[in-house]
């Protein structure tokens, strides 16, 4: 991975999305984008809490000295993108992200009833996106990505494709620790289950990487993922996204939208 795009909107979550961005272009050795879109509509001006006639060239002046900073700091290069669209930001990020390696978008989650209800802007931008996102959450802070762990779900990815998940861990050097969650409390008959999809994800695994397997019990996946996450100190929880029918959003909790709006660790999504 040798392109980050960081989205800018000069917001607290936007820049530690920055810090962290820096970090990580430094452990990989990458080039980093910042990435401002100024929409000439009124409705997503204010998504970006920028006034809305604010000078092109105060913004650019703005992102270039940003990138002097992260230059400095990181020992990354370090280039700067400003958008003028008619199309929502987050299709706008998605779009331009799609010649990157890497989307890095810090975010403060859901902070309004309409992100609630459909999703927080971070979220929409992993629905769009053509190349893998890693949301960090507002406060939280770098620290080298040692492990990763992938929250797996036979049902939406039968045949475990992991390409890009190998492809980032490879980078890293990192480890990849597999969990699935079982919808249920634990019974001898869901071990058996857990023990059978440990066997064939294990079978399917990438030798060059170390991979780990784990099954866990519990009703709700997203809280149950979370928890796991904050008690086990994880570096990155990594999902797989993959575009839901009507059915799949009226019968099955979206844990990626879910998770996406209240992690408060770093979080890791690819196209199955």
């Amino acid at each position: 991975m040798k392109k980050i795009l960081c989205p800018v909107d000069f917001s607290n979550a936007s820049k530690n999305g920055v810090e962290f961005a820096g970090n990580l272009a430094a452990q990989l050795m990458a080039h980093v984008t910042l990435m401002y879109v100024r929409p000439t509509i009124w409705p997503e001006a204010v998504q970006l809490r920028r006034e809305s006639s604010q000078a092109a060239t105060e913004i650019v002046d703005d992102l270039k000295t940003l990138s002097d900073e992260v230059e400095k700091e990181f020992g990354v290069t370090c280039g700067v993108h400003l958008e003028r669209t008619m199309d929502p930001v987050e299709r706008s990020i998605a779009q331009y992200g799609s010649g990157y390696d890497l989307i890095v978008s810090g975010t403060n989650g859901a902070d309004d009833t309409y992100q609630l209800v459909f999703g927080s802007h971070s979220y929409q931008v992993i629905q769009q996106a053509m190349c893998p996102v890693l949301l960090i959450p507002e406060g939280v802070t770098y620290k080298p990505l040692k492990q990763l762990v992938y929250a797996y779900d036979p049902h939406t990815n039968p045949i475990f494709l992991v390409d890009q998940l190998r492809v980032f861990a490879q980078a890293l050097g990192a480890t990849v620790r597999v969990v699935h969650v079982v919808e249920d409390e634990q019974t001898a008959e869901g071990d058996a289950r857990i023990e059978h999809l440990r066997q064939a994800v294990m079978a399917r695994t990438y030798k060059d990487i170390p991979w780990e397997f784990e099954g866990l019990y519990g009703r709700d996946v997203a809280w149950t993922l979370e928890r796991y996450a904050s008690t086990h100190g994880v570096d990155v929880l990594a999902l797989s996204y993959h575009h839901r029918t009507l059915m799949d959003m009226v019968f099955h909790q979206n844990v990626i939208k879910q998770i996406s709006m209240t992690a408060d660790f770093p979080v890791f999504t690819f196209w199955r």
